[in-house]
């Protein structure tokens, strides 16, 4: 599929780069008209030359952007965890060399056996005195797991007990991941504070989210001065394990006044906790254990009754939190909206509470 700009006649094979080709071109190029009809042939000639040369070049550029989001689209939510690590571990090991190798090993998943052959190997061949390295990976590995990270902080609270069985929310403060994403270097570049409309031939033209309708009415609904801060969580449970015996239910946020290509890259996102997962339980316990951590996740924006001061682009910004997206698959969608998972349950439509022996007539 492709789409056709009806001005400068250009071909564009992905949606995104002709929306960001035609918000350009509505605000960078002007085509004056001129009363006199011998002037404005030669005067529409010679604009119409300036702008597609300009509009040559904004399209490599939008080459460009669109190949860089469909690479930060392919990246894995499961790569974030190393990479936040990455950008605080620099000055916490006894010495570079030390760094290098257990960041080595955490990136590439490598086991203790194969960790301890590293070791070996440099220590066989660098003609060293005293080895910078551990003496194996476990020692590595519990070096690490004994750093503490402003950060990186987590509490837990107990969520619910069954069958004498405690199950913790592991989880950091809300605000507190909102400000470390702010603290990212260029993230706030192209910051959005306020509704943009877009328009052409009199089609409203959507792009990033303070271009659409949701942006538009819930700023209007805010306090006089403030801006809308939006707020996109992600969660999805994944095994942890090759056999897939171990689950880990992460959820992370990020948020929508950043664009999209600078938002789909690793470090704009981050981890918020750890939902507990129930073995053996009915669905009621759960449903109501899912929504209790939901709720105690977002209770710092809940409880937020004058907003919050957020320290962007070199001034102090006063903002109103609200969620605006969840990204998740149709099951963990089911369970966001208390809805049936499953097209054999009693009630499996969405809409209605129609019995499933009657849908089946």
């Amino acid at each position: 599929m492709s789409f056709k700009c009806p001005l400068c006649m250009r071909i564009f094979s992905q949606r995104f780069a002709y929306t960001q080709h035609a918000q350009k071109y509505l605000k960078n190029v002007e085509v004056e008209v001129e009363e006199d009809d011998d002037n404005n042939d030669s005067e529409k000639y010679s604009s119409e030359m300036d702008t597609r040369s300009n509009l040559s070049s904004e399209y490599e550029n939008d080459k460009v952007e669109v190949d860089d989001d469909n690479d930060v689209q392919n990246m894995s939510f499961d790569s974030i965890g190393s990479a936040i690590s990455e950008m605080s571990l620099e000055d916490k090991f006894p010495n570079d060399a030390y760094k290098d190798l257990m960041l080595l090993v955490t990136k590439y998943k490598i086991n203790n056996k194969g960790g301890n052959e590293i070791i070996r190997f440099f220590n066989k061949y660098s003609n060293l005195t005293e080895s910078p390295l551990p003496k194996n990976i476990e020692q590595g590995r519990a070096f690490m797991n004994n750093m503490k990270f402003s950060n990186l902080e987590f509490s837990k609270v107990l969520i619910t007990k069954h069958e004498d069985k405690d199950y913790f929310l592991y989880y950091q403060n809300l605000i507190q991941c909102i400000k470390n994403i702010l603290t990212v270097p260029d993230i706030t570049q192209n910051f959005a504070l306020s509704y943009e409309n877009y328009e052409y031939n009199r089609e409203s033209i959507y792009s990033e989210q303070n271009t659409g309708k949701w942006w538009k009415t819930t700023q209007e609904s805010l306090p006089t001065g403030s801006k809308l801060l939006s707020i996109i969580l992600y969660s999805d449970a994944t095994t942890t394990d090759t056999l897939g015996k171990s689950q880990l239910h992460p959820i992370y946020i990020t948020l929508g006044n950043i664009p999209i290509w600078r938002r789909n890259k690793q470090d704009a996102k981050q981890l918020l906790g750890y939902l507990p997962i129930l073995e053996a339980a009915n669905k009621d316990l759960v449903r109501d254990t899912f929504h209790k951590s939901l709720r105690h996740l977002l209770e710092p924006i809940i409880l937020l009754k004058d907003g919050i001061d957020l320290f962007i682009n070199n001034e102090n910004t006063w903002f109103y939190p609200r969620i605006s997206t969840i990204i998740a698959d149709w099951p963990e969608a089911a369970s966001f909206c208390l809805v049936y998972k499953s097209s054999n349950s009693n009630f499996p439509c969405h809409s209605c509470l129609v019995k499933k022996e009657i849908l089946q007539i």
